[in-house]
């Protein structure tokens, strides 16, 4: 019988495994040359005008566009003609509310060159995407270019999050919230989108916020969400009944996130809520894979880590929050929410 498994076994998925790099980098240049922009709206092309429009050669012309038709982000019907798959364009017309393309373009030109150097990480215990003499979001923030990248690529996922967050947890009783760490403004505009009741907050160092204001004005919130500048190591400003925290603790260490959330615990007030939004680890850590996969992109990115579900817990307890709940959650950015309300 052990024979025949092994007959059985190949090298397929191995392969699978070695040539996942290519993916992105056609759907990069994909968006690159706006090849689903020029495909938009039930435009079709053959391999010539496509060479046409994307102003390069007929060989890299239909090589792209088969990928992109393997990969399922084009279809390609009888009369020969490509066109945007509904998936592309959905999610990958530059300029649609549901663009996807700046995490894409953020991933590929920031992430993957650190992840080339994962191994030395591994065994240092250092991040390769800092610059020399600071730390993360300080090698960030000091660029602007940098920054805007950054902060592009965040929101393109983190507005897909924040909308199933607004689905998935009830704000009805809730009257401001400060979105603390909101880079963007995502996940706060998604929610108050949701809910026309409710007004906020984006906390976040200053060099994010004109960014975040932009984002808000385009959603049309700037009567509602308003910004403040601060760091939420140091205090957190008063009057809000929730406190959301969207892909903020992953990127610190357990003693972090304990000062993180005791600043949370002593500006709510009797009765406030903290909401904790993240890809969250199972309890015996054997997945999920996106989890895994964030939490190695925590050691080329930072000193964090995507932590399980009871750690978060545990530090939510120690701190003094009571009635925690855990709420499964279907997203890009995250699988699950926990809440915790201060007696």
């Amino acid at each position: 019988m052990a024979n025949m498994v092994e007959r059985k076994l190949t090298v397929g998925p191995l392969m699978g495994l070695v040539f996942g790099f290519t993916s992105i980098q056609a759907l990069g240049a994909a968006l690159d040359l706006e090849l689903f922009n020029v495909l938009s709206g039930g435009k079709g092309v053959d391999v010539p005008e496509a060479s046409d429009l994307l102003g390069i050669e007929e060989r890299p012309a239909r090589a792209l566009l088969i990928s992109c038709t393997a990969l399922g982000l084009l279809g390609r019907r009888e009369d020969g003609r490509y066109y945007n798959s509904p998936l592309s364009e959905k999610f990958l017309v530059r300029g649609k509310p549901d663009y996807f393309g700046g995490w894409v373009i953020m991933a590929r030109d920031r992430l993957f060159p650190a992840w080339m150097g994962l191994t030395e990480a591994l065994k240092t215990n250092r991040p390769r995407t800092w610059k020399e003499g600071s730390g993360h979001f300080e090698s960030i923030y000091s660029h602007p270019g940098e920054l805007r990248t950054f902060l592009e690529g965040m929101h393109s996922l983190s507005i897909q999050s924040g909308r199933a967050l607004a689905e998935a947890l009830d704000f009805s009783s809730c009257s401001r919230l400060l979105d603390v760490g909101g880079g963007s403004g995502a996940y706060a505009i998604a929610v108050l989108e949701q809910y026309p009741r409710l007004r906020g907050v984006v906390f976040d160092l200053l060099p994010a916020l004109e960014f975040a204001q932009e984002k808000i004005a385009e959603a049309g919130l700037s009567g509602r969400l308003k910004t403040i500048g601060g760091d939420f190591f140091k205090e957190l400003p008063k009057g809000f009944d929730a406190h959301l925290l969207s892909m903020i603790l992953h990127d610190w260490g357990p003693e972090e996130n304990r000062a993180i959330l005791r600043a949370c615990f002593d500006a709510l007030p009797p009765r406030g809520i903290v909401i904790i939004s993240e890809l969250m680890m199972d309890d015996e850590e054997t997945g999920p894979l996106p989890a895994a996969q964030m939490a190695m992109n925590m050691i080329v990115e930072n000193m964090g880590f995507n932590y399980t579900w009871g750690e978060y817990e545990q530090w939510l307890t120690e701190v003094g929050f009571r009635g925690i709940r855990r709420i499964p959650l279907q997203s890009p950015a995250a699988n699950g929410v926990i809440v915790g309300s201060k007696p």
